[in-house]
């Protein structure tokens, strides 16, 4: 038993040096970006969707209290559905329009930083790219079914003026408190990242994980993958950081060509979002908006995102 306990942090002091120390680079570069006020510049793209898609005026309301907090915008969307401001298809539409905001943010604090460093940029943006596209096959799917089934004629959104918040010059200041607030988010990743990978290597040692790859291995083979890709594609639905990692571990080691690891990545992805919309989503839009229409809500998103990964999966598979 000492002897995979040992080993187990050998794999994981393998992992984590190289990554933390890039994580921590890009997440300043990001949090020092969005302190300068970029994200908030890119709230005016929600605007025209709200129109596009005919919804009503409270939606815009939440989408942009999403851009702060879905949990807050949606809770905000339950709130008026209560009060038969909304029908219950515009509490849908709007529900799937809260989460749009979340890939803005998750672009700057999770992708650019810490996904493209650790599988490299050209495996790493392809990802991206697949990413970005299920957030606009999101969107459009929005605009579409709201455009198709809206019965409302007058449906434009005056928004109040904006004032841009005073920017201070003094980028020592700036500086500091970008490194307070990104430590702590970098502590917090950090300890579930560590934990995490040396949990998995525990498993994996230990022999837990043969189920689950056993499942997984078959996928791998019609992909054309190797058979060492089942272990990270396997971890990829547990934790995506670790399972990006050990992928871009592969790839360095020669492991995995560019296009396997991007196959291995999205395959991982691919079997990871029914997990997390089981495991997470599911509770917290249930909870929020009542188990039918929270169901349909984390049901429609997530298919959507997995047809998303099944296209890239399709076209790489042919390119390999």
């Amino acid at each position: 038993m000492p002897n995979i306990f040992i080993e187990a942090m050998r794999d994981t002091l393998s992992y984590i040096p190289r990554t933390l120390i890039v994580m921590f680079i890009s997440l300043f570069v990001s949090g020092f970006l969005m302190e300068l006020g970029v994200l908030k510049k890119l709230e005016f793209i929600g605007r025209p969707l709200v129109r596009l898609a005919r919804l009503p005026a409270e939606s815009a309301i939440t989408f942009i209290t999403s851009a702060g907090s879905v949990v807050a915008g949606n809770t905000m969307l339950a709130e008026f559905y209560q009060r038969k401001k909304l029908k219950r298809k515009e509490v849908f539409l709007s529900a799937m329009l809260n989460g749009i905001p979340v890939y803005v943010k998750e672009t700057f604090t999770y992708q650019l930083p810490v996904i493209i460093p650790v599988l490299g940029f050209k495996v790493g943006g392809i990802y991206f790219l697949s990413f970005l596209a299920a957030g606009i096959v999101k969107i459009i799917f929005i605009v579409l079914y709201g455009r198709a089934t809206s019965q409302r004629c007058d449906f434009a959104i005056e928004f109040p003026p904006e004032k841009d918040a005073p920017i201070t010059r003094a980028y020592k200041d700036v500086i500091l408190r970008v490194i307070k607030r990104e430590m702590k988010i970098f502590f917090r990743v950090s300890i579930t990242f560590v934990s995490m990978t040396f949990i998995i290597s525990l498993l994996t040692n230990n022999g837990a994980t043969a189920k689950l790859k056993e499942i997984v291995e078959p996928l791998t083979d019609f992909f054309k993958l190797p058979a060492s890709a089942a272990i990270p594609v396997s971890t990829y639905m547990l934790s995506p950081l670790v399972g990006a990692t050990s992928i871009g571990t592969m790839l360095t080691n020669g492991v995995l060509s560019d296009f396997q690891a991007v196959v291995a990545c999205m395959l991982g992805a691919l079997l990871m979002l029914p997990v997390f919309s089981v495991r997470s989503s599911l509770a917290n839009y249930t909870a929020i908006f009542g188990f039918s229409l929270g169901a349909n809500i984390v049901l429609i998103s997530t298919i959507l995102g997995m047809v998303v990964r099944a296209v890239f999966l399709v076209i790489f598979l042919f390119m390999i």
